[in-house]
């Protein structure tokens, strides 16, 4: 849970400045090799994000690991969306959480869509995201006026789908080897952006934070972005501190 309360300082400072704000993820944020999340099964980690109004959240290989029944007690306790398009149940191909989610600013609707990678498990199967994408994000774009998706395929298979799927504004990107800079498709204009990768006892050091300007076509018509350290000249956030410390003792 390493800077947590730093992030959610972040958060906070973003809100105050106005304007419009999602919070999203791009998977295996559930669990790890950490205590508590490891310990509760991704429950603190669920309420973590309450805590922090997380909007959404696509889920990883790592979540999917937790198997169905966990899963649907911690998308059953969220308060934000829990998403994926293209993970489905293997015995009736069933999908495990919602595809995608509209919020709206105003009278402008952006759609969120999200995408799960790795092999699956013996109860959950991957199905392609790249074909996934194709069919899914046409049917999200009849609902907003722009598309935002959560990928936990890996950067390369990301930049396939920015360059392959038209009328996705941007791509934030989970997964192995990430992206040291967002990379922007020529064929579609679709940004790829990829904020910090997983590795043993990391605890969310980094955000990323992008600052999207999108059309009333949904077309990204301006950005800007910056990985924000999550270092001790962040200040904590001192409740939820204190919340953090208290599931760290237990």
């Amino acid at each position: 849970m390493g800077g947590v309360a730093r992030r959610a300082t972040t958060i906070a400072t973003e809100r105050k400045q106005g304007g419009f704000v999602l919070v999203l993820d791009a998977g295996d944020s559930l669990t790890g090799d950490q205590d508590p999340a490891r310990k509760t099964q991704g429950q603190s980690s669920v309420e973590l994000m309450n805590r922090l109004g997380y909007d959404a959240l696509t889920l990883g290989p790592g979540d999917l690991a937790l198997g169905l029944a966990v899963l649907r007690q911690r998308i059953g306790e969220a308060k934000f969306a829990v998403l994926s398009a293209n993970a489905v149940i293997s015995a009736n191909v069933e999908l495990i959480a919602k595809p995608y989610v509209v919020r709206t600013f105003g009278d402008y609707r952006v759609a969120i869509v999200g995408l799960s990678g790795g092999p699956g498990t013996r109860e959950i199967a991957v199905r392609d995201p790249l074909a996934t994408a194709q069919a899914i994000v046409p049917e999200a774009l009849r609902q907003a006026h722009a598309v935002i998706v959560l990928s936990h395929a890996g950067p390369e298979v990301d930049c396939k789908i920015a360059d392959s799927v038209p009328g996705i504004a941007a791509i934030i990107s989970g997964g192995p080897s990430g992206l040291a800079d967002p990379w922007r498709s020529d064929k579609t204009g679709t940004v790829v952006y990829h904020a910090d990768e997983a590795s043993s006892g990391h605890a969310g050091r980094q955000v990323g934070l992008a600052r999207l300007t999108l059309d009333p076509q949904g077309k990204l018509s301006n950005q800007t972005w910056q990985r924000l350290a999550l270092d001790p000249e962040v200040a904590d956030e001192p409740a939820l501190a204190a919340w953090v410390q208290e599931q760290m003792n237990r």
